[in-house]
């Protein structure tokens, strides 16, 4: 019944989609490092309307408008490069046509974690997430509310993939709401290779960049996604959506650091070094961080931007507990990952800064950018460990988990910090969970180690 109703839903959906007035159509045509762009507009303000160009909250980028060049339009316009914003003037409200061109600027020394999510555009390869891509108005209308087609012009350099659209093919368009649109990503290479799983439904698509020289890639990560996935649909129930899109493709030419990646609308893309893409247990946990991300944080169970604690911390500790129970990797491994991660968080020089503080301080340095991560994994191993000592092993920090989600699901809504307390409080007494939640996370007190160490 429940299948019925999505695929019911999905057809209601794309039969609102065809006939609706599109007020943003796309025309992409890709060449050798350059991807060509042309606009129509239909406004939805009144006498002007500011397009963003980018998210500066990826990678804290700088200078982000020097990948956007060659910008022409039917009407007059004024470009914002401080604030990558640009403003079209059209007091008649008339369609108008807007061209544009995206290209590299990558220099070596910002193929690094914080700009490695700029345009990569050149003879071989693509790479750019949708905010770098389109245009994006900025409006009071919902994006939900927002149509935009997008057409992929025929004969692209090479084999092209639309997260928003997997299964677009040179010379068609596809409409989808702006909300789906800015939150995606399109990637293409040379060597694209495309494998495709169906679970309970979903059909899963694998985007990997396959030579004859590192074939041995394809069945290792594909024998490491038909472990993970099924463990993560027994872990929350029966996934949900219409596809997913996992993406891998070689970036980071560096030799400090092995993965990185970036969850969006029904998938996640991740960027690695060297030849093997799961290289080590560091690769294999960053890889299953951001699927995990299909629930936890991008997707049903968030507590939002300032909770990172839990989006992002509860996502590590929740991962490694899968891979464990999986068989990917090791319950060795799972202790190791608490006990790690611990003396990360108490050797952390920052970590006594109260929660209200850590996002207004992301992008200063390491140390930030860790604690949430490492505070709120640490505060899930507390609770895995309290659950279970106190239900003598009847309970189990999957039975919470499972509760957060049934609770974020009936308000259809993110869930609150009273919405943590009430869920965890079924589990452990609740004058005792608001106080560690307090002491441990608002405030930033270090959490003893005897509270999470198993």
């Amino acid at each position: 019944m429940k299948h019925f109703l999505l695929i019911l839903t999905t057809l209601l959906l794309n039969f609102h989609l065809s006939f609706a007035q599109v007020d943003l159509a796309y025309r992409c045509k890709i060449e050798p490092n350059v991807m060509h762009t042309t606009l129509s507009y239909s406004p939805i303000e009144t006498d002007s309307t500011t397009f963003k160009y980018g998210n500066l909250y990826y990678g804290g980028m700088k200078d982000l408008m020097k990948s956007f060049v060659n910008l022409k339009a039917s009407v007059p316009f004024k470009i914002d490069t401080v604030n990558s914003n640009v403003i079209f003037y059209h007091p008649d409200n008339q369609k108008i046509e807007i061209n544009y061109d995206i290209i590299d600027t990558h220099t070596p020394e910002q193929k690094v974690i914080g700009e490695m999510f700029r345009p990569i555009i050149s003879d071989s390869y693509f790479f750019s997430l949708s905010h770098t891509l389109f245009l994006k108005p900025e409006t009071d209308k919902e994006e939900k509310s927002i149509i935009m087609s997008v057409t992929l012009e025929k004969n692209p350099a090479f084999p092209m993939y639309f997260t928003f659209a997997p299964e677009l093919k040179p010379g068609k368009t596809v409409k989808l709401n702006l909300e789906e649109g800015m939150d995606a990503l399109v990637c293409g290479a040379t060597d694209l290779h495309i494998e495709t799983r169906e679970l309970d439904g979903i059909k899963n698509y694998i985007v990997l960049r396959i030579r004859e020289d590192n074939k041995y890639n394809l069945d290792r990560f594909m024998n490491y996604f038909d472990a993970f996935i099924p463990a993560m649909n027994d872990f929350w129930g029966n996934l949900e959506g219409d596809y997913y899109s996992l993406i891998a493709s070689p970036f980071l030419d560096i030799d400090y650091h092995d993965i990185s990646g970036t969850a969006f609308n029904n998938g996640f893309h991740v960027k690695y070094s060297g030849d093997t893409i799961l290289a080590n247990n560091e690769v294999v946990s960053t890889i299953s961080h951001e699927i995990m991300h299909r629930f936890i944080g991008a997707g049903t169970v968030s507590l939002g931007t300032e909770h990172q604690w839990f989006d992002e911390g509860f996502n590590d500790y929740t991962t490694w507990y899968l891979l464990a129970k999986s068989g990917i990797t090791t319950q060795e491994d799972f202790k190791n990952s608490i006990e790690q991660t611990y003396k990360e968080l108490a050797d952390n020089p920052v970590n006594n800064t109260p929660n209200s503080e850590v996002m207004k301080r992301f992008w200063e340095g390491k140390y930030y950018k860790h604690l949430p991560y490492q505070r709120g994994a640490m505060f899930a191993a507390y609770l895995d460990k309290r659950i279970t000592d106190l239900s003598n092993g009847t309970k189990s920090f999957q039975d919470f988990m499972s509760r957060l989600k049934a609770t974020s699901e009936q308000k259809e809504a993110l869930l609150t910090v009273d919405d943590f307390i009430t869920v965890a409080s079924e589990f452990i007494p609740k004058e005792e969970i608001a106080a560690s939640l307090n002491s441990y996370i608002i405030n930033g007190e270090l959490i003893p180690k005897e509270k999470v160490v198993h």
